[in-house]
Formats: C-alpha cells, structure tokens, sequence
C-alpha cells in the first residue's frame, strides 16, 4: 500500500523557527546525556534552579518540566524578542500531568473517603500548566493544551501553523511534554507499545519547545510543512522504507533549498530502520530515540534537536499512530 498525502495542511508558506530548545530524561537542556530508565524519573529542583533560578511553590513535576522547557527556548530568542508581540501558547501531552491525576483520583476513590491535596485538585485541570507557563511568560492570549497521543506534537503545530497564518497571532510556542508513569509496564500499555507496532527502545520523557513566527532575520530554520497520511496503514507497513521515502521526497520537493544534506527522523512507530537503503537514495537517518526515550511527545525533541544540530539541512521527521495514522513534519535549517 502506498503512502498518500493528504491535504489537511492548507497552502501556507513556512513558519519561521526562532528558537529550538530540547530537555529529555536527563533533565540536561540542549545537551545529548546518558540515563537509565530503572532510575527515572529524575528530581527536577536542579533543573529548575538552573533555568528559573529559584523554587516553583505549589507545582507538580509536569508543571515544572513544562515551565523549564518553555523558558530554556524562550532564553535562546533575541532579548525583548516577545514584548509588543501577539503570542500564543500550544503544549502538546499524549498523557498529560499524570503526576497530579493518579494521587489525586486515588484520594477521592480511598474505600473510607480521603482529603486530596487543594494543590493537586488545582494541577489535575488539563490546561493548568499552560497557564503557569503564561502566567510567568506574562502571556495573556491564546493558551491551549492539544492532547492527540503520539501525534499531539504535529497536532499542535498545524494548528499554530493555522493562528499564524490567519494573523491571530505573531509567534507561536510551541512545545511537547510528557513526564515518566509510575512503571514501565503501565507506561507502555497506556501508549499501546507492541513489537509489531514500535522499536522497543527505553521509556523516556522530555518536555522540548519552539517559537515561531516572526522575521526572517532571526531565524534559525523553518517548519516547511505539517501533513497527515489520509490512509490508515497496517502495523506491518508502519516502517516501509520506500514508500516513506516517497512522501518524504514530494514533501521537500516543494521547497526550493538545493544543496542540503537530507536526514530522516524516525518516529518510535518505525520499528525497521534500514539506514543502508536510505543512504543510498541520499538521506542520512538522525536516530534521536536514544537520547530521549519513547514518550508520546518525543517528536518534539528530536525535532527541536535536529533544528540546533543539523545546520544546513533539510529533515523530515516521520510517525505513525498506532491506528496507523501517519504524519510528516518537514524543515530546513540555515
């Protein structure tokens, strides 16, 4: 069966990426670490003393990943970039502030009645981390938490893509977060993980963000197209070499950027990566799962990686649902 595109991204020109910035289990901004999955989750009062320079009072580890994302890729835009701007915020979570619900419910439901924490009942609201984001940002417009599962990432940048576009905004923050669930094994059941339907690679989490919009003098890449399959393919071609390099091909042949070293970024779906095949059609593969383990919103980091990273460069980051639901995002550094 071959991959079609469909088109559910309008005809809209790319979005201007100002900022990339990317944290994953090692909770080490912009920098590739080693962790073990037996360890996680890590504690985040370093993390957070690093990037806001004191404690955040009354916030969950979800809240406080979310912040210290955000912020690690709002401090690598040009200073004031933000004030007399229109901006809005997108966080994207396949599974959302667990480390708030979970206490939480198993307070209301204890057998004899239970007094859950006012602090957790506040925090267990699906955009409250968006909001404590746009409170410490100063933000007060458009403010949203997109929940697609493993596509929430690429969900939430077409629809900032549509905001730019229609001028309701002028840059959009963008980001993914998901945070590591009690087990292993929950997690992987929670995220439908199979042999036949992903790489069984390390749980992981991260929390990875994206400004856009804005000039082309600041830029440092663009997102040059969002756009979703509009087949459900079958588990056993989640990973068909060819007819991803297909739809990757037509994806960039509409950007005229002759000259740039093509890469592949495989999605935890591609469960067969055949780097041969895809050197010899021209395209090298920036395996990024590694460095921040299988989460719902990985997307994000191994796309803010590949836009700090890959200088000169064209990529497509490629995954699939496990309905088989399929997405491309491409890009192009400068």
């Amino acid at each position: 069966m071959n991959t079609t595109i469909n088109s559910q991204k309008k005809n809209v020109s790319a979005m201007p990426v100002i900022a990339a910035s990317y944290i994953g289990p090692a909770l080490t901004p912009n920098r590739d670490m080693s962790w073990e999955e037996e360890k996680l989750p890590l504690n985040t009062d370093d993390l957070v003393a690093e990037i806001m320079g004191q404690p955040m009072r009354r916030a969950g580890r979800f809240i406080k990943m979310v912040c210290c994302g955000a912020l690690s890729c709002l401090k690598k835009a040009p200073p004031g970039y933000l004030k007399t701007k229109k901006v809005g915020i997108f966080l994207s979570t396949g599974l959302g502030n667990v480390d708030e619900i979970l206490p939480f419910i198993t307070q209301v439901f204890k057998h004899e009645g239970g007094f859950p924490s006012p602090n957790q009942f506040a925090n267990s609201v699906s955009n409250a981390a968006a909001f404590f984001l746009a409170r410490i940002c100063e933000i007060k417009g458009i403010v949203l938490t997109i929940s697609e599962e493993e596509l929430s990432f690429e969900s939430a940048l077409w629809l900032a893509q549509s905001y730019l576009e229609n001028g309701e905004i002028d840059l959009a923050l963008v980001g993914g977060c998901d945070v590591f669930t009690p087990t292993v094994e929950e997690y992987r059941e929670r995220m439908d993980l199979k042999p036949d339907n992903s790489r069984m690679l390390a749980m992981g989490e991260g929390s990875s963000w994206l400004l856009l919009g804005g000039g082309s003098k600041e830029k440092i890449g663009d997102i040059l197209a969002v756009e979703f399959g509009n087949e459900l393919m079958p588990a056993a071609e989640f990973s068909a070499s060819e007819n991803i390099l297909s739809a990757s091909e037509k994806l960039i042949a509409k950007a005229v950027l002759s000259g740039k070293k093509r890469f592949l970024l495989p999605g935890f779906r591609m469960n067969k990566i055949d780097s041969h095949f895809w050197k010899l059609k021209g395209w090298e593969v920036d395996d990024y799962l590694p460095y921040c383990g299988i989460h719902s919103t990985a997307a994000a980091f191994g796309i803010a990686r590949a836009l700090q990273e890959n200088p000169s460069a064209l990529f497509v980051h490629y995954n699939c649902h496990a309905s088989g639901k399929q997405i491309f995002v491409a890009a192009a550094t400068k």
